[in-house]
């Protein structure tokens, strides 16, 4: 549903959810350091010891580990943007790329729905996972977040629906 410039809605409220990533930019530049550091001293060693081809294994062991701290970033660029109006629920998801995908359901009749019921033990192989449901269509919401965020994501999500349902209803 698409409003007009002069049929704007009365209700809006938005919810913006990233990945948990708590290692900022100035913690990585210091665990390299040190690494480098590290791999430094032990090559340093190896060297004198003349087993000097060691050298290349640990700066490609550096490499590597510098590649995954970079890939982990990149997939925290990952965003859902939640914006619930009195007619509408749309759900913009940017990819780690910047690439975004809009999802656009109708209010009437949405509702939240958590799978399975019971949350998995911390041990479990699986996970709970929030869809919000409307005429037969789902969206997965919050995939990439901790399983322990779940829960209250859940219960957000649900009041901000019933903040529309009650606006919708509101406005006759």
């Amino acid at each position: 549903m698409v409003f007009s410039s002069t049929q704007k809605p009365k209700f809006k409220q938005t919810l913006t959810i990233w990945p948990y990533r708590s290692l900022s930019n100035r913690g990585f530049a210091i665990v390299m350091a040190v690494l480098t550091s590290l791999a430094f001293c032990i090559g340093l060693g190896f060297f004198l010891l003349g087993a000097w081809p060691v050298i290349g294994f640990l700066g490609l062991e550096i490499l590597v580990v510098w590649g995954a701290f970079k890939l982990n970033y990149r997939a925290a660029r990952q965003r859902q943007k939640l914006t619930a109006t009195e007619r509408e629920l749309v759900i913009e998801n940017v990819a780690p790329t910047g690439e975004t995908d809009i999802v656009r359901m109708p209010a009437d009749w949405l509702r939240v729905e958590v799978t399975p019921k019971t949350p998995p033990e911390i041990s479990a192989r699986y996970r709970q996972r929030i869809y919000v449901i409307s005429h037969g269509k789902s969206t997965e919401v919050g995939g990439f977040l901790h399983p322990v965020e779940t829960p209250g994501l859940a219960a957000e999500l649900s009041t901000m629906l019933e903040n529309a349902k009650d606006a919708r209803l509101q406005a006759g």
